[in-house]
This record gives C-alpha cells, structure tokens and sequence, in this order.
C-alpha cells in the first residue's frame, strides 16, 4: 500500500513538473510611459498564452494586477515588415478597490517587432487619453509558439535570369 501510495507521489510530482516548464511565459516586456514615471510607478505586461494577458503596475508600496483575456493575435508580417498584434481586453484588477482597469482601452493593444534584426521594441496603447508607449521586452517565445515565422525576407539584389527569347 505504501509503495503505491509513493509510485503515485511520483507519478503526479513528475506531471506536475511537467507542465509547470510548459507554463512559459509567451511574451513579456515593460512599459516605458511618461505618465507612469510622472507618477513614480512601474508597469509590465506579462503574455502567459494565447488566451491570458496580465498588466502589473507598482508604485514603493503595492501592486495592481489587471488580468486580460487574449482576444485575438494576428500576424502582420509582410515582405519586410514583421509584426505581430496582441489584441486584449482588461477584466478587474486585483485588490478589489483598486479599480485601475477603468482607465484602460476596452481593447488594449500590443504592437511587437517580430523582424529578425529588432532588438525587441514594442509599443502598447493602454491608456483611454494616451498615444501608445514603448514596451521594452524581457522575454520572447513567440516563435517556438510558430508566431512571427510569416516573415519572408526579399533579396537585396535579385538576380535577373534571362531565360526569355526576343
């Protein structure tokens, strides 16, 4: 009884292990924002999957954390351009009495540079009377998701064949 008991232990420990290195983060960066260093806070927004977005903001002494749910993803990627559009929209914010996801967009857009050259920029559009910020990236797993491989670079020089009569 008892080595069943440990055998199942492992088992669910292993599982568990599992898909807790499954559970990476799919994008991440911080927000850069003149209203936000005006007010001595900071702010991330953290992509967990396809379905679950969070905005962190913390100021010396809490942490709002505004939850958003994955609307759509599009990627707009062509020629030279790699682009990928995270489109979100804030449900309520934790603690309870902080009500900061009032102050949202109803669809909070991130904008990412999937180009193979970029060196991680964004740019979100977060606030109701805000033009968009730039989001410095931390983390991008984007492409082992299969998100940002639509990018088909054109040669610089294409060779010309002259392989028709005259």
């Amino acid at each position: 009884m008892i080595r069943h008991l440990l055998i199942f232990i492992f088992i669910f420990g292993f599982i568990s292990a599992a898909e807790a290195q499954n559970k990476k983060t799919l994008y991440s960066c911080q927000l850069q924002d003149e209203w936000l260093q005006a007010k001595s806070l900071s702010a991330g927004i953290n992509i967990e999957d396809l379905d679950h977005a969070t905005i962190t903001i913390k100021s010396a002494s809490e942490t709002v954390v505004c939850p958003m749910a994955v609307e759509t993803v599009q990627d707009a990627s062509r020629s030279r351009i790699a682009r990928i559009i995270f489109s979100m929209t804030p449900a309520g914010c934790s603690p309870q009495e902080k009500l900061f996801h009032r102050n949202l967009r109803r669809r909070v857009e991130l904008f990412v540079d999937a180009h193979p050259d970029a060196k991680g920029s964004a740019q979100l559009s977060w606030r109701h009377r805000g033009a968009r910020s730039e989001c410095k990236e931390t983390a991008n797993n984007l492409k082992a998701h299969g998100i940002g491989n639509k990018f088909h670079p054109t040669p610089a020089n294409p060779t010309k064949n002259a392989s028709g009569t005259r």
